[in-house]
């Protein structure tokens, strides 16, 4: 049954200051987190909900024991918390968050994790294609569809609703990243919309390293991300239903997994 609009509305106005501890699935530990229903509301329903299958078969058939991963676009940390156990002790998972109030819910579950997994290091920033300030935009609906105002109307104001605020956040590249960073064995990509910028940015780390990339592709970016990642010599799937619906394609699709060739 559909909620009428006035009562969802409601409720995400009311879980704005709600913050909760879940737990992980088992597969991952049950690792805890902090989360909040007011980045969306499927979070009151826990973690262990079909919804994430993606995410969560990602961790844990694509990430071994000492990886390293890039999650960009890390919300509230679902990946990032199931990489860090899959990576174990002696991995490493680096989150890039630009949402302050996400990164303030990261952080508490970097506490609660520590020594537990893989450390997970926050990084309060954006990724794009250049070296830059940027406006983001934390939508008055759905905040986990925060984004640079660059890429504005991503979602659809019928999903994200207006604005509710919007502040300054340094922007980066996954190259200049990776001079500084051990380079990535696994990269997440989430990011509303600016996935493209993110990939140009990336394009001589993604050719050097080749990680395995999960990312969602927003179909008005799809050609040009499929020409890209074809470029680099990747083999696309659809993964909207993790491992279960992964199937390969010629275009890149919402949820697409790319595997590099090892040739």
């Amino acid at each position: 049954m559909k909620i009428p609009f006035v009562v969802r509305r409601t409720a995400e106005y009311l879980s704005r200051p709600i913050v909760l501890r879940r737990r992980l699935p088992e597969r991952f530990g049950s690792l805890p987190l902090m989360i909040s229903p007011g980045a969306s509301l499927i979070y009151w329903r826990g973690l262990r909900l079909p919804a994430f299958n993606d995410l969560y078969d990602f961790a844990e058939h694509y990430v071994q024991p000492g990886d390293t991963v890039w999650d960009v676009g890390g919300n509230i940390g679902l990946l990032s918390f199931a990489c860090a156990a899959r990576a174990q002790k002696h991995g490493r998972v680096v989150c890039f968050e630009p949402d302050l109030w996400s990164v303030r819910l990261l952080k508490r579950s970097c506490a609660l994790n520590r020594d537990r997994a893989a450390p997970v290091d926050v990084l309060p920033v954006a990724i794009g294609d250049r070296l830059s300030l940027e406006w983001l935009h934390v939508p008055e609906r759905s905040r986990a569809a925060s984004h640079l105002e660059s890429t504005a109307g991503g979602a659809g104001t019928e999903i994200t609703g207006q604005v509710r605020e919007r502040h300054l956040t340094p922007v980066l590249t996954l190259d200049w990243l990776a001079e500084t960073l051990p380079p990535p064995n696994v990269l997440k990509i989430d990011v509303d919309g600016a996935e493209m910028r993110v990939l140009r940015g990336g394009e001589a780390m993604l050719t050097k390293h080749r990680p395995i990339i999960l990312t969602e592709v927003y179909e008005r970016n799809a050609d040009e991300a499929t020409a890209f990642l074809h470029r680099l010599g990747y083999t696309l799937y659809q993964y909207e239903s993790g491992e279960a619906g992964k199937v390969p394609v010629s275009r890149t699709t919402y949820n697409t997994l790319a595997l590099p060739s090892r040739g």
